[in-house]
């Protein structure tokens, strides 16, 4: 890494950190003060409207970023791509508001009122079309910290409005989801206009007509309409029929989980964007040695921080779900632990996937996660419908649909890896996959079993976890120093970045 990305994701990892444990925190008070049931509603709403989010941005906001990251825009050229989301937002609006049914509500949202289900869906665009474009624009002109900390303040607010509800009694469904679409409109709105873009229109810059930036936009996103289709009902599907076969009790044990499992994701999260953008504008410039750098240096490391975390956290599931979110969780203590394994290998997807939005190779994006996805759907009904269905199932619950989601990116996040290293001439090794998971797991059984041995039941969980995180950061600091190709690192490279992690920490002081 330069040093400028490696100050720049220093910071990120540090923001996300903190992001990340507040967003833990949030959820997990929501999971205990709410109770599964009303949580479970809460993680189906927010699942459905994600899947929907695919369906309306059509892959258009890949085509944003990776245009923004190639050289400076203009502030018509952002203000356009608003205008777009505006036009997503009141279509979806107008249909689930006004058109839709009484009838098609029930039935969709499982007996949601329509007024939740219109606030759900004005949270979730907000969240998540929204305020990542904002992220986008302000990671296009390298305005990391500034981003990055309104990021950490969105969230921070989010707690404080949370545990302001429970207290005066009104914290429901209807509240939350009006505080989320309020916090993120309004950090929209402040994070835009602090932004400086080449020219208030693009003329003097060169920049290309709007007719030409259509046919961009059109050439770029035409591969991934049926993509983003195929996408929503994957997603939507995984939801729904968790919802419809396993109720909104196993909704939120499956939620509670992959909240808890995202907290491997924090360095894919943090480097992604500052990935894409260095990534567009190498290849952009024909220095394909500098992009076959980055991606094998940024895969490696970020898979291995999933790893690390998974292999820590998975012997102390089920003290946790009792210590956090208590008693009413802990039968979701094996689907927890399997969806701890998601992140190892969801940060390759994310990375993979990147790299081919970043250079313009969505076809084949497309075309394997097309044939993914359907095969997910036919499996995802496997697991889960009950063995009386008309087509039966095993009725596994959230536990199948974890290990379906695992298993199934495991295949897939390999084979694209592999044919983008054929496409680009590189060589492909999963070395360091088997040994770096098989070091984390291993290790971090053996910390657990050591310090239960010598102070279980004796000391508090938190203490015996610190302990026990102390003692494994120790190995796995020892492993990596051993083997550095795990983080994708030589030695000197090693020392270098942690000397720019601790530049990146002094710079929060």
């Amino acid at each position: 890494m330069t040093a400028s990305v490696r100050r720049r994701f220093a910071f990120t990892v540090g923001a996300n950190l903190l992001r990340g444990l507040i967003s833990l925190s949030t959820g997990m008070l929501l999971a205990r003060w709410l109770g599964p049931a009303s949580y479970g509603n809460m993680a189906f709403l927010t699942g459905t409207f994600v899947a929907i989010r695919q369906l309306l941005d059509l892959g258009s906001s890949s085509a944003f970023f990776t245009f923004l990251s190639q050289r400076p825009r203009s502030k018509s050229f952002v203000s356009s791509y608003f205008a777009w989301l505006a036009a997503q937002f009141l279509i979806a609006l107008v249909l689930i508001g006004i058109l839709f049914p009484a009838a098609w509500i029930a039935a969709i949202w499982r007996g949601e009122q329509r007024s939740l289900v219109l606030l759900a869906f004005a949270a979730v665009f907000l969240q998540n079309s929204v305020w990542p474009v904002v992220q986008q624009a302000g990671e296009s002109q390298r305005e990391t910290v500034w981003v990055q900390g309104l990021g950490v303040a969105v969230v921070g607010a989010h707690l404080a409005a949370v545990f302001l509800f429970w207290r005066l009694g009104i914290l429901g469904l209807h509240a939350i989801f009006a505080a989320i679409a309020f916090e993120y409109l309004l950090a929209a709105v402040v994070a835009q206009h602090s932004y400086a873009y080449s020219s208030p229109r693009g003329g003097n810059e060169g920049e290309d007509p709007r007719e030409s930036i259509f046919k961009k936009y059109l050439s770029y996103c035409l591969p991934l309409v049926a993509y983003s289709c195929v996408g929503f009902a994957y997603e939507f599907a995984d939801r729904w029929l968790l919802q419809k076969y396993g109720g909104r009790i196993e909704q939120a044990y499956y939620a509670v989980g992959a909240q808890f499992a995202s907290i491997g994701l924090i360095a894919t999260t943090s480097i992604l964007r500052i990935f894409w953008k260095e990534i567009a504008e190498s290849y952009h410039q024909g220095n394909l040695e500098r992009t076959r750098i980055l991606y094998r240096k940024v895969s490696r490391l970020t898979f291995l921080v999933g790893a690390m975390v998974a292999g820590f956290v998975i012997p102390w599931t089920q003290d946790l779900l009792r210590l956090i979110v208590g008693p009413a969780y802990v039968q979701g203590a094996l689907t927890m632990a399997i969806m701890f394994f998601y992140p190892v290998h969801q940060s390759m997807g994310q990375i993979t996937g990147t790299m081919l939005y970043a250079t313009e190779r969505v076809s084949l994006l497309v075309l394997t996660g097309t044939v993914f996805m359907m095969i997910s759907m036919g499996v995802t009904y496997f697991v889960l419908a009950p063995g009386n269905a008309v087509v039966p199932g095993l009725g596994l619950a959230a536990e199948g649909l974890a290990i379906k989601m695992v298993v199934m990116q495991l295949i897939q996040v390999n084979i694209v890896a592999y044919l983008i290293a054929r496409l680009y001439r590189w060589r492909f090794d999963w070395i360091y996959q088997a040994a770096g998971l098989s070091a984390c797991l291993g290790l971090g059984w053996l910390a657990h079993a050591a310090v239960c041995h010598v102070a279980g039941g004796l000391w508090p969980l938190p203490v015996l976890m610190g302990l026990g995180g102390l003692l494994y950061a120790a190995a796995m600091a020892a492993v990596v120093y051993a083997m550095p190709w795990l983080a994708g690192l030589t030695r000197e490279e090693l020392l270098l970045d942690l000397a720019g992690g601790c530049e990146g920490i002094a710079a929060w002081f």
